[in-house]
């Protein structure tokens, strides 16, 4: 190399060599390099948009990819740094966003063929937001149709980067295989009934289900609107941190928003060690006992870990939690034959049977029926209240069975199985609308991700965080990723 014609070449190829290892960093730690110029927005963009060229053909992630605006994007971002601007924790990182959120110019189909048609005038808010925060984004993320449990035939299945076997969750499906194969460094999702605990605890991630009306739903395509909750999917609760701060926070288009603060959860993360004074968290045996082994020591593992922070773990005894299961299905039948029953009544057989006959469920459903229901919410929300009074958050499982595979879930239908060890620890939390952060803690014997969640009251995010974060801060389960997309 002494007589090198390129004198440049060796800073150039080590440069080209650390933009093609960023796949796997957090976000943060991104957006820190393009801040201090040793990368660029447009470089760290193309090299994922490349990756998404390559390796999505097998994955399955995005339902469109939006290359030439992201490249744009990009631009901007960078053209902004070199006049020392930066529009902030975001500036110049790709991200991705579930098929639900409206997006200028593009298709917002909520994972069905009947909404293909529905072209976004202006961006939702939560995209807005991402932006605004600098953010590029790449791409729109596959998810099960209409947010409910199945993905449609025609538009495909997400895999799980950690196997192709394994479950990927539902309905923030995409978000997850993005994320955890270095597609994305963030993907903006939804939560129902599990939509973003389900697969970010399947990919290793870490997601945060806000309290019911922290985050803006204007322009979301709804399931049941009175349990959606919109949120991050990232590699690390600090990044899920620092994408809530700029997504949430009072909305005049969606007014269950108004009057509520705007966290600083990062704040949160960064004084986590006072978090763990005096904390106690609650743990229900009766919800232990419904795991099995490989889920327990991911529990046990969890506890062993946060008390050596300082926490302290109580026994508490939760409401019943068989009528928020049962009701769970019925509720979104409702609200989702609201959302679609002029597209369902025009042209019910581009809907597949899954979505097809919960929105038929609720089309036909007496109004007695429904108000019998929301009573039996109320009232159950009002118990978990009174439940968790004692308590800084409570541990749970977010599925039962560790590391399911789409042949098991599909072994054991819906039915008593699905309700005691997929739906049980999830969906109760939508109906009495408590926040939940959910973490990759020990994995099985096979190395497959395994997730569980703290929970606490409303408005609790930013002690969930902290402890979340403290936990992260110990372990190293959210640095693991998936070889086969390293």
């Amino acid at each position: 190399m002494k007589n090198d014609p390129y004198p440049g070449r060796d800073l150039l190829l080590n440069r080209r060599r650390r933009e093609a290892i960023l796949h796997y960093r957090e976000l943060h730690e991104v957006s820190a390099l393009i801040a201090a110029e040793e990368t660029t927005s447009a470089a760290v963009t193309d090299a994922v948009l490349d990756r998404i060229a390559r390796l999505d053909g097998r994955l399955g992630a995005f339902s469109q990819v939006l290359a030439d605006s992201a490249r744009r994007e990009a631009a901007d971002r960078d053209a902004d740094t070199r006049r020392g601007r930066s529009r902030g924790p975001l500036h110049g990182v790709p991200v991705a966003v579930k098929d639900l959120y409206e997006v200028a110019g593009t298709p917002a189909t909520a994972g069905t063929v009947a909404l293909a048609e529905h072209i976004a005038d202006a961006d939702s808010t939560a995209v807005e937001r991402l932006r605004a925060a600098g953010a590029v984004v790449v791409g729109k993320l596959k998810m099960s149709e209409g947010a409910f449990a199945a993905h449609h035939p025609q538009l495909g299945t997400p895999k799980n980067p950690w196997g192709d076997d394994l479950w990927i969750g539902a309905s923030s499906s995409g978000n997850a295989a993005a994320t955890a194969a270095g597609l994305c460094y963030a993907g903006l999702g939804s939560d129902t009934g599990g939509s973003i605990r389900f697969p970010a605890a399947a990919a290793g991630l870490s997601g945060i289900k806000p309290t019911w009306g922290r985050v803006s739903r204007a322009g979301m395509v709804g399931f049941a609107e009175s349990l959606d909750c919109a949120g991050p999917i990232a590699r690390s609760v600090y990044d899920a941190a620092l994408v809530f701060d700029q997504i949430s926070g009072p909305d005049p288009r969606d007014p269950v928003t108004l009057g509520r603060r705007r966290p600083r959860m990062v704040d949160a993360c960064e004084r986590y060690e006072e978090a763990f004074t005096g904390v106690r968290i609650g743990i229900d045996p009766a919800f232990m006992d419904v795991c099995d082994n490989e889920t327990r020591a991911t529990l046990d593992n969890a506890i062993t870990v946060l008390e050596g922070l300082g926490a302290t773990f109580v026994e508490v005894t939760l409401p019943s939690v068989l009528d928020a299961v049962a009701d769970w299905t019925p509720a979104c039948a409702v609200e989702a034959a609201v959302v679609h029953r002029r597209q369902y009544e025009a042209t019910p057989d581009r809907y597949d049977t899954q979505l097809r006959e919960l929105v038929a469920t609720g089309l036909a459903m007496p109004a007695t029926d429904y108000q019998a229901m929301l009573r039996r919410r109320h009232d159950f929300t009002g118990r978990m209240r009174d439940a968790m009074s004692g308590i800084d958050a409570l541990l749970l499982q977010v599925t039962g069975t560790a590391a399911p595979t789409a042949k098991y879930l599909a072994e054991i239908g819906v039915g008593p199985v699905w309700r005691d060890t997929i739906m049980l620890a999830t969906c109760p939390i939508n109906t009495a609308g408590l926040p939940a952060v959910t973490l990759p803690g020990l994995p099985t014997d096979a190395g497959a991700p395994v997730g569980f969640q703290l929970v606490g009251a409303h408005d609790a995010e930013e002690r969930l965080v902290s402890l979340a974060y403290g936990f992260q801060a110990h372990t190293d389960y959210h640095r693991r990723h998936p070889a086969a997309y390293a």
